[in-house]
């Protein structure tokens, strides 16, 4: 499990707790935090939950895409050998059924798998309320859909698995601002379908204002035109 972290003492310590506390077997999973040029306490508290932190500062090379590449290269160099990677973010939480899902579509040879993508403030504003009614048409609708019809599903940016194998054969080299769309475009060109579990949730934290909303899509914006100068000429 990788957890990419900037500035994350607030949520960092649980999501930790949380992934430790899966119902799945402790002896067969690790979960690690990118603390990426973090100022703060995030690397501190996510050591005191148990997690195996490393920190890496880069002024120019910034980023979750940058960070989780760098974090892949030391993976792979580790002497434990791993058969997938999850990636969340520091704000997630998971539901404890997560890694016996994801293990089971592993089984079937389903390499890339994104989980459900629920909401933890749903309430707490008309803005928050609106992303997930969102993202509960969307799981159902387009994710769960095109799952049933054997077609390709969608990296949502957290709680997403990969095969190791699957990372070392393509890379990651998703350093993008939309790291989610740039990983998703490089599977479809190597005929890699991305697959769906419905019931390995994960719950995102959302927007609750308007201007916090058009920062982060603004952002995804530049990141989507970014991917099409890339990837579609």
């Amino acid at each position: 499990v990788i957890i990419a972290a900037h500035n994350e003492e607030k949520v960092i310590g649980n999501i930790v707790r949380n992934m430790n506390s899966m119902d799945y077997p402790k002896e067969f999973y690790d979960v690690f935090v990118v603390a990426d040029n973090c100022s703060d306490k995030t690397a501190h508290i996510a050591r005191q939950n148990g997690a195996h932190v490393y920190e890496r500062f880069s002024m120019t090379r910034r980023g979750k895409g940058f960070a989780l590449e760098w974090m892949f290269e030391k993976l792979f160099k580790m002497d434990e050998k791993y058969d997938a990677v999850c990636i969340f973010d520091a704000d997630n939480l998971v539901s404890l059924n997560y890694l016996k899902e994801m293990n089971m579509h592993l089984c079937r040879g389903h390499k890339v798998v994104q989980g459900y993508l629920d909401c933890k403030n749903p309430t707490d504003s008309l803005i928050s309320g609106s992303y997930s009614i969102t993202y509960w048409l969307n799981n159902r609708l387009f994710q769960l859909a095109r799952y049933y019809l054997g077609l390709n599903c969608a990296i949502g940016g957290t709680g997403f698995i990969v095969a190791t194998d699957i990372l070392e054969e393509i890379g990651w080299g998703a350093t993008c601002l939309t790291e989610d769309l740039e990983f998703s475009l490089k599977l479809a060109l190597k005929g890699i379908r991305i697959y769906w579990s419905h019931q390995a949730k994960v719950y995102d934290e959302k927007p609750l204002t308007l201007v916090q909303s058009w920062r982060q899509r603004k952002r995804w914006m530049q990141g989507q035109a970014d991917c099409a100068c890339r990837y579609f000429t």
